[in-house]
């Protein structure tokens, strides 16, 4: 299963991919996919002379199912710059409740919300919700790339392959889109 929607209708048909590269997909509020990955490219306005001291991803996020299912883990894998920064896993795909965000075109019955998670890299290892995730420090990370490739990704042969759903601000429980923020010296 896959798909995307905007906040007014469902972006080309569900379970196919190949609508992932329609020009509306940058008007997608919600995307959900099985496996595989959804990358994202952030500008990097770091300037050279700076040092980066952390970096705060903050998102909605869940597994994914057919419909939905309370008890269903997937492992999330994430990514900055090709170096995997660790894997959390996503107890499921939630519709027990409407997203207070969710419009009300879409159906009841389809994954309607997801937990808010941060994911911290700093001078010491990455964490998430401020549990250790990884030992990916900041000094994984070059100042001086043009860009931040963030991927998120439901690797083939994960432990717990449960899909992934990405919610924006005008899905969920949570108004706002992904946030990135670097912290500099």
């Amino acid at each position: 299963t896959c798909g995307l929607a905007s906040d007014t209708h469902f972006i080309g048909n569900v379970d196919d991919p190949k609508y992932f590269m329609l020009p509306e997909r940058i008007d997608a509020q919600i995307l959900w996919f099985t496996q595989g990955y959804i990358e994202y490219q952030i500008p990097n306005l770091i300037q050279v002379s700076n040092n980066l001291e952390m970096i705060d991803i903050t998102l909605e996020i869940s597994s994914e199912f057919p419909f939905a299912n309370d008890n269903w883990p997937s492992d999330i894998t994430f990514s900055l710059n090709d170096v995997e920064i660790g894997t959390w896993t996503s107890p499921g795909d939630f519709a027990d409740t409407r997203g207070v965000y969710t419009p009300e075109w879409y159906p009841d019955n389809l994954n309607q919300y997801g937990l808010l998670k941060t994911i911290r890299i700093t001078s010491h290892g990455t964490y998430i919700d401020g549990d250790p995730l990884s030992d990916i420090t900041t000094q994984n990370f070059s100042v001086d790339s043009q860009i931040w490739k963030f991927r998120i990704e439901v690797k083939e042969d994960a432990q717990n392959v449960g899909g992934c759903t990405l919610f924006g601000s005008k899905f969920g429980n949570h108004p706002q889109d992904i946030i990135f923020k670097t912290y500099t010296s």
